[in-house]
């Protein structure tokens, strides 16, 4: 999609190069009136009786990037994966619980491509209160990914094609490791850290996994794996050791089923009924009647309900919610990364609003930059000190210096699986001085004292540089520790002993005082509104970037939209599971996507790379 927006800004510069205002008020007369001249689309209405759809498309997130208006014209030059918000999901299944016109769920999960614990457990939960309504839901997808028959097995029917499979294979961790490699090229990574558990830095240098490691991975992977199954079991009526065994004797249970994948699925009770498209189709016209086409039943879909049920809400006071997404970086940059300027502009504006009560801190992050976190904290303890109360809410990861940023509010709340702590940091630089030697380059000058090539990455690392960096490593964790013992009102030797790099799960953070309360993000607002004593009287205000002016003018013009990019065609969708080749090689983007994104200027950093788990 960059060649298609380069063409267009050349336009526009040729027409800015004309220098004329009459030809520039015409090619402005044009835009307005083809702006004009289209219909607006009506504002979308729910059917009598319908079946809500919820097919979340792409990658489950907090907040999804607004996509090119243009790909939807031009999909081979698609580069925006598709997304969904976590946030969208749970209102619409809030609202629909109690709305008349909805009789049904209908979940289909085939377009799902990824989701983190945390968004699955507190989707799941949602499905649930929706049932309480005494409303069905039904599960309809092709076949179940690990992650999605979490959310289908709170069904109260589950549908599969007789082509399709439930693949439940537990958890784990297996990052790569590069010493070998960096050794092969004779590049010197410098590593500085504290905490026995600081695993971020082992893949630099080591080839396998510490001992230490292993027992904190092993840990956390176990507590969330008995909280997944617990949910299946409880919802499917199973016995408490029913998956567990279904993953052990899986190779003797495949013989019985013929080598059959979806036969196991309901021999192992995890399936209702195998049945094509067709046929779920049919019964739900039955029960809840045909839409206007007459070949399928009465639907609409979660973005087109939200749409269609929007209702601006006067109140008096705002309840600003501002989301720290992914790695923390310095600088500006997009809501998939937790840029520190972009953050701290978007708290600065909230705690200058004067109908801000209240800050919710909305954590998706394994950390990152060291510096970066402290200015986003910093500027959260500034509306502290304005009488704003500030209360975190950790979705699934939050972790590093994720939770530095969280350190300072006045209340933090967690899933049961959001994964947490890995209080510790760490600095790598690394040199290539044997590496260039190797190929016939060299350095050589001088300066004005022993420090002046002390980050120089084509030289060896001096002493005095050395020490001078793992002191200020030492002094980071100090100060890390001492942020969370006055947010926690803990000692530092009581924040020190949990602390270490050491990763907990939400359940166990509750236990050790890291975390004050578990619960969603909901309950998280609901303790925002309480703290600012604003009672009822508020409405909930999520901070992000704007859309590009231009491509709003566009995606107006060709009938496109900034807002959703959800299936169109029930019941056709491509699924956009990757083949175990294209997951590895994405796996490999996103390492190199997350050294690229290290920009400490000290070259510190607060990070998780064993915190992502789905």
């Amino acid at each position: 999609m960059a060649g298609i927006w380069k063409i267009l800004k050349s336009i526009v510069k040729f027409i800015q190069g004309l220098g004329t205002i009459t030809i520039g008020f015409l090619v402005i007369l044009v835009i307005a009136v083809a702006l004009m001249g289209r219909k607006a689309e009506p504002k979308p209405s729910v059917p009598d009786g319908a079946v809500l759809v919820l097919w979340p498309n792409g990658a489950i997130v907090e907040q999804a990037q607004y996509p090119d208006p243009l790909e939807s014209l031009f999909s081979k030059y698609r580069s925006t994966p598709p997304q969904t918000s976590v946030h969208d999901i749970l209102r619409a299944l809030k609202r629909a619980k109690d709305d008349k016109h909805i009789r049904a769920l209908a979940l289909i999960t085939d377009s799902m491509s990824g989701a983190a614990q945390a968004h699955l457990h507190e989707i799941a939960a949602a499905i649930r209160d929706f049932k309480t309504s005494g409303k069905k839901v039904y599960a309809l997808s092709t076949a179940y990914s690990q992650g999605g028959y979490l959310l289908a097995a709170q069904a109260d029917k589950v549908y599969m094609n007789p082509a399709g499979s439930v693949l439940l294979t537990g958890f784990g961790s297996y990052p790569l490791y590069f010493k070998s490699f960096l050794d092969k090229i004779e590049a010197n990574v410098h590593i500085f850290r504290v905490g026995t558990y600081k695993s971020a830095v082992e893949p630099f240098m080591r080839d396998d996994m510490s001992p230490a490691a292993k027992e904190a991975n092993t840990a956390f992977l176990g507590a969330l794996w008995s909280q997944y199954q617990a949910s299946i079991v409880k919802a499917r009526g199973l016995e408490p050791d029913a998956l567990d065994k279904d993953v052990a004797n899986m190779p003797s249970k495949m013989r019985e089923a013929e080598g059959n994948f979806a036969e196991l699925a309901v021999q192992n009770k995890l399936v209702d009924q195998l049945a094509p498209r067709a046929t779920w189709r049919k019964a739900l016209m039955a029960e809840y009647g045909a839409d206007k086409s007459g070949l399928s039943f009465k639907q609409i879909r979660v973005e087109q309900y939200l749409a269609a049920t929007d209702k601006p809400k006067k109140a008096g006071h705002d309840i600003a919610v501002i989301t720290a997404q992914g790695e923390i970086v310095g600088g500006s940059g997009p809501i998939s990364v937790t840029a520190a300027e972009t953050v701290v502009g978007y708290i600065r504006n909230a705690r200058h609003n004067p109908k801000t009560a209240a800050i919710v801190l909305r954590v998706d992050s394994p950390g990152g930059s060291v510096v970066a976190s402290e200015l986003i904290r910093q500027e959260l303890a500034a509306a502290q000190a304005q009488g704003i109360p500030v209360i975190a809410s950790m979705g699934p990861v939050a972790a590093s210096g994720g939770y530095w940023i969280c350190s300072t509010a006045d209340q933090i709340w967690a899933e049961p699986s959001t994964i947490t702590g890995s209080i510790g940091i760490f600095g790598m630089i690394p040199t290539f001085e044997k590496t260039l030697d190797k190929i016939g380059v060299h350095s050589d000058g001088v300066g004005t004292s022993p420090l002046a090539d002390g980050y120089n990455i084509t030289r060896a690392m001096n002493d005095e540089t050395k020490d001078i960096i793992q002191q200020s490593i030492e002094s980071g964790y100090r100060e890390f520790l001492t942020h969370v013992a006055k947010g926690r009102k803990m000692s530092l030797k009581d924040v020190d002993k949990i602390a270490q790099g050491r990763v907990w799960i939400g359940t166990k953070a509750a236990e050790l005082g890291l975390v004050d309360h578990l619960g969603g993000f909901d309950k998280a607002v609901e303790a925002a509104a309480e703290a600012a004593k604003v009672g009822k009287d508020y409405r909930v205000v999520f901070y992000r970037d704007k859309p590009n002016t231009l491509k709003q003018m566009v995606a107006q013009l060709f009938g496109s939209t900034i807002e959703t990019d959800a299936p169109r065609t029930y019941g056709y969708s491509t699924s956009t599971s990757l083949s175990p080749v294209l997951n590895a090689a994405m796996k490999l983007k996103k390492e190199a996507r997350m050294l690229a994104n290290f920009n400490d200027p000290l070259g510190e950093y607060a990070l998780c790379l064993t915190c992502e788990v789905r």
